[in-house]
Formats: C-alpha cells, sequence, structure tokens
C-alpha cells in the first residue's frame, strides 16, 4: 500500500494560506512567531496534498486525538503525520492505515538519551557505520517514527527494539508497522507505516512550482542511496 512523503525546505516569510479555512488561521493568533509559522506550514503542505490527490480545494478540518497525535475530523480521510527540523517541513499520507514521520537535524540534539536506549544490537550496527553520529540520528529518526504512529512519544521507548543489520524491529505496540528511512548530509527522515509499507511515493513542494514527483520508493524501484534502511516487523512480539 503506498504512502506519500511530502518535504518542504522553506525561508520565505510570506505564507500561501489560500487553501486554509479562516478559523484554522485564527487559531494561531496566540502563537509565537516560530510556532505560527511551523504550524501554518504544515497545515499548508498538507492542504496542498489533500487537493493534489483528492481535489479537495480547502482543508478539512482537523482535531487532536487522545493520543495526541493530529487527524482529520471527518475518520473517512486519510491519516497523517507532521515533522519539522530546521527549515525543513514534513507530511506523511496515507489513505489506510496508521502512519508516523520523524525528520531529525544532522548533530542537532545530545545524544545521551538515544545511547541510554539504545539495546546492544543497535549500538554494534551504529559502531560499524561510517558517521557515528550520522547513524544514531538515523535510528533515533526511525524510533520517533514509529512511536509517533501509536502517539506514546518517548513514554513507549521500551516497547520497541531495533535490529538494523537484518532490516527488522519489534513493536508490542504496532507490531505490523514498517519503516523507511534515510539520511543524508544534514537530515535524517523515516516514514512509519502500520499494517505496512510497500510503495513510498516522494514529492517536494515549493511555492513557486507547487507540488513535484521526486521518485518512488518500492521493491521494484529501491533507494540507491547507502543510507537508506526499510525494516520490517518480527514476530512475535516483546514480551
Amino acid at each position: 500500500m503506498a504512502c506519500h512523503f511530502i518535504r518542504w525546505d522553506s525561508t520565505t516569510e510570506n505564507l500561501q494560506t489560500h487553501r486554509l479555512p479562516n478559523d484554522l488561521i485564527e487559531k494561531t493568533v496566540n502563537f509565537s512567531a516560530k510556532r505560527s509559522r511551523r504550524f501554518l506550514q504544515g497545515r499548508i503542505l498538507l492542504a496542498e496534498m489533500m487537493f493534489y490527490l483528492y481535489g479537495i480545494p480547502v482543508l478539512p478540518p482537523t482535531t487532536t486525538a487522545p493520543t495526541g497525535r493530529p487527524c482529520f475530523v471527518d475518520s473517512h480521510l486519510p491519516d497523517f503525520s507532521l515533522a519539522y527540523a530546521g527549515s525543513t517541513i514534513g507530511v506523511l499520507i496515507s489513505l489506510e492505515g496508521k502512519v508516523g514521520l520523524d525528520i531529525e537535524v544532522m548533530r542537532a540534539r545530545r545524544h545521551n538519551l538515544q545511547q541510554q536506549l539504545c539495546s546492544a544490537t543497535e549500538n554494534a550496527w551504529v559502531a560499524a557505520q561510517y558517521d557515528r553520529l550520522e547513524a544514531e540520528t538515523q535510528l533515533w529518526s526511525i524510533r520517533q517514527a514509529v512511536l509517533k504512529l501509536s502517539g506514546l512519544g518517548n513514554s513507549g521507548q521500551g516497547s520497541l527494539e531495533l535490529h538494523p543489520f537484518s532490516g527488522h524491529l519489534r513493536s508490542r505496540i504496532t507490531p505490523n508497522v514498517q519503516v523507511m528511512s534515510d539520511a543524508g548530509e544534514y537530515l535524517s527522515w523515516a516514514c512509519a507505516r502500520e499494517p505496512g509499507l510497500d510503495r513510498l511515493n516522494c514529492w517536494l513542494y515549493n511555492e513557486k512550482q507547487g507540488l513535484q514527483k521526486n521518485g518512488v520508493i518500492s521493491s521494484r524501484t529501491p533507494s540507491s542511496s547507502t543510507r537508506f534502511l526499510k525494516l520490517t516487523s518480527l514476530n512475535p512480539v516483546l514480551r
């Protein structure tokens, strides 16, 4: 089943909010400038994709689920996940199943926490990579994407174990999840989906050219990146 992963690297000051409902824009009046900008950018990107895929001209009403995940009020609409890192905004969207997206800036965070959470297997994989901090950041983005899918955040770290050498993971909360992830010079991203992720349609967005297809990652069109990882759930799950 296909997912759509959209990235927007934006430094523009003038946001095109014509696809956003007025009440959503008014919601940001008391936000800080940074929070308002990020909030609106994420919804602009989501709105553009909803228009492209489904012909919906204005972003449908959204709410926050009990787990803290943003979602559409209409449960028949696609599930989505938002992520922010530096000047990059990302959206992952899928009509079926649930999704989680994380984007991390390389070397932007202290790695003490993730070192504590990594298993011996994960630490061995990190040690075998050319750039240790890059590898740690990629594993962290994978963890965050899976945990965002469930809405648990860092409180669910103990429910997840990664096996990057074999291309597997174990999750007690989302036992059928799959993840695709890649790392570049500045960013690491991870897209998670339950019950599976067979095909990832990649898009780029900018204010002048709109949405542009940026490739497909699947078994037929695998990624050529040496840092690309796909992790598939192992059964039985953790006890």
